[in-house]
């Protein structure tokens, strides 16, 4: 049990360091990585409930972070689409009356 969850922290501990990088790719393999590990951790029958429970508040509070921080990069690159747009119809009406 010790190892699953010794492997579930240390790809808990990758998932950060790709977040903080701003490697989304890695992130995105390391959330799958996450997820298998999570239930193999949870199928073992001598698994530590507790120490599985902290791991996964753990994992669920990065979570929430990377969520957060993933709608903010979203509205900014949605924001930056608009003025993308803005510019573009500006153009348009400029050379219209060019």
């Amino acid at each position: 049990m010790a190892n699953a969850v010794e492997q579930l922290q240390h790809t808990h501990s990758s998932l950060i360091d790709a977040v903080k990088a701003g490697d989304w790719q890695q992130v995105g393999e390391l959330d799958r990585l996450c997820r298998d590990q999570v239930r193999q951790a949870m199928e073992d029958p001598q698994r530590d409930d507790q120490q599985v429970a902290v791991v996964l508040e753990d994992l669920s509070e990065t979570y929430r972070e990377v969520v957060a921080l993933c709608q903010a990069v979203q509205g900014k690159l949605a924001e930056e689409l608009q003025d993308l747009q803005r510019g573009r119809q500006g153009a348009k009406v400029y050379q219209m009356f060019r």
